[in-house]
């Protein structure tokens, strides 16, 4: 991953030590580094069972919520107010669209939402 590339996803996030990020498709963790580093709280979700554990003891933070879940479902399924939450993800191609509309449409958005693909 270019580091160079990450830290133009974090600063357009503008994010501050108060802010609670989404983070969806983490992989390995380059972007969650980052996140750890500027925001208060990550929320990473992930499908891979094996990238999770990978990702749990990579960053043993308690500011670190991992989800091994399909991020859509829980987007469609489990209602929750976004409102005070910032998206920062290198999203998977094969979901972005959807996801991307569902938090669009949903009436507790993400205040703020900086995606690559």
């Amino acid at each position: 991953h270019d580091q160079n590339q990450l830290r133009r996803i974090v600063a357009a996030a503008e994010l501050t030590p108060a802010d609670k990020v989404l983070e969806i498709g983490p992989g390995l963790g380059p972007l969650t580094e980052l996140l750890l580093e500027n925001a208060g709280e990550v929320l990473a979700i992930e499908m891979d069972g094996r990238l999770v554990e990978y990702l749990r003891e990579r960053f043993p933070n308690p500011r670190l919520e991992l989800l091994h879940a399909d991020a859509l479902k829980i987007l469609r399924h489990v209602p929750r107010d976004w409102s005070d939450w910032k998206l920062v993800a290198n999203l998977p191609y094969s979901v972005a669209s959807p996801i991307l509309v569902e938090l669009a449409q949903s009436p507790q958005r993400p205040e703020r939402m900086v995606v690559t693909l």
